[in-house]
């Protein structure tokens, strides 16, 4: 039987969530296509491989110690070997620093069309009708590949997390990993204190309605901790210096996609919405009644901020 293959990424033995939301994403496109759902793993040992049969009925392992840290020589030879192995037909890959990295690699060494950064992938008459953001999100597009095999990387938040709790089984497959070209000799791990906002929760994000740093600081960051979350800001909030680098959503900044996104003085230019549009529940706080965030947000307050947030954590 055919397999829809999902790609796990993972990072000091933790599956990351992209990997998981895919899961979902592999096991409706098998349905739909008389497929079998299936994950691949490129670990060191089997304890990945372990963990993601929870979640997946099938896993194929390539085990080797050149998998230690990631590179993509190693995954596109050990995907190749599994595809050549099995029955594939789709691989989905998470639109990651990494999976960037390798989808490309992955298709044209397996003879297969790819889409890159879906959001929905839906089986039609036998075939896979991808749906993708273009011009920042302001249209969506519609892609299928002509060749018998398929690549597609698919942004966070595209799919819910797939649940645990299942028994899938983990099959070693063989696989020559060698002439790996990229050499990692060092492994920079995030800094103490240092966060990554793409996985929080709860995000009160700020913009240039907040008119200077000392304001950011003092109205958006207790906001956030007063509701158990992390503060986010858009570009020109990072361009002024009020906050770090790693704190910005937008395209050029983090994807998120929390229970809660808040953007307090954020006016919802196409660059910041294409990076939290995925958010379960967008709250927008502007004085300005034409500001396109209201267009995406779940409950809009027109007023200003420095009135609106203030009456919010009286009531908090």
């Amino acid at each position: 039987m055919a397999r829809i293959l999902v790609i796990t990424e993972h990072k000091n033995g933790k599956i990351t969530e992209g990997s998981l939301e895919l899961c979902k994403a592999a096991k409706q496109l098998a349905s739909g296509l008389g497929a079998t759902a299936a994950a691949a793993v490129m670990a060191k040992d089997d304890a990945v491989a372990n963990e993601m049969a929870k979640y997946i009925p099938e896993v194929f392992l390539v085990k080797d110690g050149a998998f230690e840290n990631y590179t993509p020589d190693g995954y596109t030879q050990a995907i190749k070997a599994i595809v050549e192995a099995q029955d594939v037909k789709g691989v989905l890959i998470p639109h990651s620093y990494d999976g960037v990295d390798y989808a490309a690699k992955v298709a044209m060494t397996i003879g297969a069309g790819i889409v890159s950064n879906c959001n929905k992938a839906t089986a039609e008459g036998g075939s896979v009708v991808f749906t993708r953001n273009t011009y920042n999100g302001k249209i969506q597009e519609t892609k299928k590949v002509k060749t018998d095999k398929f690549v597609a990387t698919f942004e966070k938040g595209a799919y819910d997390v797939e649940a645990a709790g299942g028994a899938g089984s983990v099959t070693a497959v063989a696989a020559s990993i060698s002439n790996i070209r990229t050499k990692v000799k060092q492994v920079i791990e995030m800094m103490a204190g240092s966060v990554d906002i793409s996985q929080a929760k709860i995000i009160v994000s700020g913009g240039r309605g907040l008119k200077d740093g000392d304001k950011y600081k003092d109205i958006i960051v207790p906001l956030a901790q007063k509701l158990g979350g992390e503060y986010g800001a858009s570009r020109p909030v990072v361009d002024a210096g009020w906050t770090d680098a790693a704190r910005q959503v937008g395209q050029s900044g983090k994807t998120v996609n929390p229970n809660l996104y808040m953007a307090v003085g954020i006016s919802g230019a196409i660059q910041h919405v294409a990076g939290m549009k995925g958010s379960q529940c967008i709250v927008a706080i502007n004085k300005d009644p034409e500001a396109p965030i209201f267009n995406i947000a779940t409950y809009g307050i027109i007023g200003d901020l420095f009135e609106v947030v203030p009456a919010l954590m009286e009531k908090l």
